[in-house]
């Protein structure tokens, strides 16, 4: 069996942390010269990192990329009243782009199409994504780790709810009671528009309670790379219990989560640890990491 791999690293910089990351990840040689990428960072607020994806942190992921191909789009959707090129300017996310000499695309403004996969059972309606999904080559999706205050967690699967509609979004059950097997399962299923083909998730800087956009902060300084959405989460989950984190994660197996219930039923990715190969460098909670991604406790 092939086992899916996940980068771990934390170097001196940001940049050495992704470099690294990604090389224990596999490397990106699966994009090849003049395919097309549509990058993907966190720009739901224009809030400063990590409650947004970092201008550093971007700019770093367009230059490992512009290693195999020029063609790259940076493209996302900010939340419904706001406008999406005005919170990355905001952020300083749309100068990294637009200084790498990278597309900057608005969700704000494109074709949509709707989904309807027999599959849903969380979005009765459907949902819309942009039609771009179809036209390129890969979609790299850049991520955070972090806690959410009615999501409990926002990491890869959470992060793809960027690509749905205004409309969309207004079926989300935010601050309902008794909300997260409804809300894990719309967060699992919007993944079957399109899996990002990488994920590359930013845990430098973290909210271990609160979330979204503002929380109680740590810095564990570590990047996350991988091109499976449900093994970036479970490593994610397992980093926020090693540092401490709220109830929700703390005191439940990271396999038990909503997200990842339903992700697996789904068929999104990996479903057990025996199907992941962690690959640490210079993680000092590498230990803990491990303990939190092999418990399949099922409470």
């Amino acid at each position: 069996m092939t086992k899916v791999r996940v980068g771990i690293a934390k170097c001196s910089s940001v940049e050495d942390s992704l470099k690294k990351a990604v090389e224990l990840a596999g490397d990106l040689d699966f994009i090849n010269q003049n395919q097309s990428v549509l990058l993907k960072p966190n720009a739901n607020t224009a809030d400063e990192h990590p409650g947004s994806t970092s201008p550093e942190f971007l700019k770093r992921s367009i230059r490992l990329i512009k290693q195999k191909t020029n063609r790259i789009i940076v493209g996302e959707k900010s939340m419904a009243s706001l406008n999406t090129i005005s919170v990355l300017k905001e952020t300083g996310m749309y100068d990294a782009a637009i200084n790498e000499g990278v597309e900057v695309l608005s969700f704000d403004d494109v074709e949509w199409k709707m989904i309807n996969h027999k599959k849903l059972t969380a979005w009765p309606q459907g949902y819309s994504v942009p039609k771009i999904l179809d036209e390129i080559d890969h979609y790299v999706h850049l991520c955070i780790a972090k806690t959410h205050w009615t999501a409990t967690f926002t990491m890869a699967l959470k992060g793809v709810i960027g690509l749905t509609k205004n409309e969309d979004r207004m079926q989300l059950p935010h601050g309902r009671h008794n909300n997260d097997e409804l809300f894990g399962a719309m967060i699992a299923e919007s993944n079957l528009a399109r899996k990002p083909d990488f994920i590359l998730m930013d845990a430098t800087k973290i909210f271990v309670s609160g979330g979204p956009n503002s929380g109680a902060l740590k810095e564990p300084g570590i990047v996350i790379s991988t091109k499976d959405p449900i093994a970036n989460d479970i490593v994610g989950l397992a980093l926020l219990k090693s540092i401490g984190t709220v109830p929700k994660i703390q005191d439940k197996s990271v396999w038990r989560q909503p997200q990842i219930r339903r992700a697996i039923e789904l068929n999104l990715g990996v479903k057990s640890p025996k199907e992941m190969d962690l690959r640490f460098y210079g993680v000092d909670l590498e230990d803990k990491i491990r303990e939190h991604v092999d418990d399949l406790i099922l409470k």
